[in-house]
């Protein structure tokens, strides 16, 4: 049973108006009674405690039921039941098309009468809460319209491959004012054909078989103006329809940023190639590369690149120089051409050297001042040349024609960044070419030097011995020799240094030359064995040096001093390293030696020679005598003397 429920009972029979009423009150609804539809919209407005309208369809002369009921519901929402008489479909129909929440015929008793108020109290109920959460899609979907509407990203939705939403963001991505400007756009008009397939992959596209990967595509802003963007795309509902949600962002700055870092490696790519290229080649095939390199990153068939000889302005002349490969393969059938001529002679080609800035010509033909071509040249469309500037003097001019299209800036910073790369290494490999003629002359004159130093020794010896053979004084004779003998020992030893040209000194070989050329200027007057033996040691030049003639000087001592009258004996020479030392042995079988003898300063300069060329060394310097002498020096050797 409903409760506490109050209803307005519209019915103009007195008798049945109490009778209907009489029931609802028996099972406790609160009612209220009226018997025309005046007095119902009356009570209706009066009275908001009613919870529904139990409204009689024939309400006798005036409005009738469904009149009344509807003036009710336009200021109202309330449930409404009609109860008559009637069963005709049209008054049934009638009442349905008002919004009825039923209808009652007054003959069908009270079980049903109870039943229908209960089901419209039902349906109220129902629809009242339909009507609530149908407020709040409303109050949502405003709200989410509205966030979207000024949200800072560009968002669109797509609906047959035409535009059905977009925000203020996506508006202004297109170069529209308001986002209803977009609507109905078909959006084949704002997307670059080449870039058609990719959009139609995310719009076409079914929640199953959308990746959501980002694309990237050029579209066009209402001005015609070309930007690049990209797009996200989501499947979505949007309006009881299958659409695309496509979130869009402008890139246009960040490819041209990326395409700008990929000309940039380029550049340095091919920058470093042309390096590294220029270190085994000849300057024309450098240059012909470096050409080659601007033909194809500013697109030009052909391309050049000409010296000027450094000269006053009016005396300036051309210099042919390099061709690209494909001037020369294709193009240029020149025959014949002079290699230099004057610069005022020169086309306005040369233009820029006359200048000192790069020049463009963009429509060749049209040019009035135009000199003619040679025979054989190739026609010219459009060219750009550029100097290059060496001490506010231009140098070379780099120049390519015949790009399909018009040169711009970015051809003329290529042109200029390669030119000066070609400049630099045209002076590096001048600079590298000086330096080898001049590493030739020294060469040359280093090996006259030599060679005359070589004679120098010779004629030294020569004269030595020749004053040798003429003296007869055996005292000066004596010491013609042992002058003789030292020069012969610095005179092979230059000889070694020149023959293995570096700057340490085998010692092995110097002992054997010392020892061949004692032995052979002693021979005329001795009798004696010279031996050697030697492990493989080396000095630098100068200790070498002071080597050989410490000695020579115990080598002639021994042969001079150990074997007086004749004797026959031997002398033994020996080189050994210990550790870091290295043992010179100069011994005999002779009569020994006097060591008083290096008490006294007359007659022993060969001593005093040892002891200033032991100190030189930082040598320790050892004579021992028994049966025969033994001489002895140690050499200190640096880390690196093996």
């Amino acid at each position: 049973m409903d409760l506490k429920k109050k209803i307005l009972l519209v019915e103009d029979e007195a008798l049945i108006a109490f009778s209907e009423a009489a029931c609802l009150r028996k099972h406790g609804y609160e009612v209220l009674t009226v018997s025309n539809g005046q007095a119902a919209i009356a009570a209706a407005e009066k009275d908001p405690s009613i919870n529904l309208i139990l409204m009689d369809i024939d309400l006798g002369e005036g409005m009738d039921g469904t009149e009344a009921a509807i003036r009710i519901l336009k200021k109202r929402d309330i449930p409404i039941l009609f109860l008559s008489g009637h069963n005709e479909p049209e008054i049934v129909d009638r009442t349905y098309q008002i919004g009825a929440y039923g209808y009652i015929l007054k003959n069908a008793g009270e079980t049903v009468l109870l039943a229908s108020l209960r089901m419209a109290f039902k349906l109220y109920k129902t629809h009242r809460r339909q009507q609530e959460t149908e407020k709040k899609l409303r109050e949502l979907q405003e709200c989410y319209e509205s966030v979207i509407r000024k949200v800072p990203v560009s968002v669109f939705v797509v609906q047959d491959r035409k535009y059905v939403f977009t925000n203020e963001c996506g508006a202004t991505l297109l170069g529209y004012r308001i986002p209803e400007e977009v609507v109905g756009i078909p959006v084949e008009e704002t997307v670059d054909p080449t870039h058609l397939k990719d959009i139609w992959s995310q719009t076409d596209a079914t929640p199953e078989s959308m990746s959501n990967a980002s694309q990237r595509f050029q579209i066009f802003r209402k001005d015609g103006h070309v930007i690049w963007v990209e797009s996200v795309a989501i499947p979505i509902v949007y309006k009881d329809l299958p659409s695309t949600l496509l979130i869009m962002r402008d890139i246009t700055q960040m490819v041209a940023v990326e395409k700008n870092l990929q000309k940039e490696t380029q550049l340095h790519s091919s920058r470093y190639a042309l390096l590294e290229h220029s270190f085994s080649h000849d300057l024309p095939d450098i240059l012909r590369k470096i050409i080659d390199t601007v033909c194809d990153l500013t697109g030009s068939p052909l391309g050049f690149f000409h010296f000027l000889k450094n000269a006053p302005m009016r005396n300036r002349t051309v210099q042919l120089h390099a061709w690209s490969t494909s001037t020369i393969e294709k193009y240029c059938k020149i025959q014949e051409h002079p290699s230099h001529y004057p610069l005022e002679q020169a086309g306005i080609w040369a233009d820029c050297a006359r200048i000192m800035k790069p020049v463009i010509h963009n429509d060749y033909p049209s040019i009035e001042n135009r000199k003619g071509y040679p025979e054989g040249h190739p026609h010219l469309i459009r060219e750009l040349t550029v100097p290059v500037i060496r001490d506010n003097l231009c140098v070379a001019i780099l120049g390519v024609g015949n790009k399909s299209s018009l040169y711009t800036e970015e051809d003329v910073e290529i042109a200029m960044r390669f030119s000066d790369l070609a400049w630099d290494i045209v002076e590096r490999k001048r600079s590298e070419q000086s330096l080898q003629e001049s590493e030739e002359e020294q060469r040359s004159l280093l090996k006259e030097l030599r060679h005359r130093t070589k004679n120098t020794f010779h004629q030294i010896l020569s004269l030595a011995s020749l004053q040798v053979n003429q003296e007869t004084e055996p005292q000066t004779k004596e010491a013609l020799l042992d002058m003789r003998n030292r020069v012969s020992v610095l005179a092979g030893l230059y000889e070694t240094l020149q023959i293995e040209e570096t700057r340490t000194v085998s010692l092995k070989g110097l002992i054997q030359r010392v020892c061949s050329s004692l032995a052979e200027a002693f021979a005329f007057r001795t009798k004696q064995d010279l031996t050697y033996e030697a492990e493989p040691i080396s000095l630098d030049s100068r200790s070498a040096s002071a080597f050989g003639l410490i000695l020579n000087e115990l080598i002639t001592n021994a042969y001079k001093h150990a074997f007086p009258d004749g004797r026959k004996g031997t002398i033994h020479v020996s080189l050994v390293k210990k550790e870091d030392r290295a043992i010179l042995t100069v011994e005999d079988d002779g009569v020994g030696f006097d060591s008083t003898a290096r008490d006294t300063s007359v007659g022993h300069f060969g001593l005093e020679l040892i002891d200033a060329l032991v100190n030189q060394l930082g040598a320790t310097f050892q004579i021992q005598s028994r049966t025969g002498t033994r001489a002895t020096l140690t050499i200190p050797l640096p880390v690196s003397g093996v």
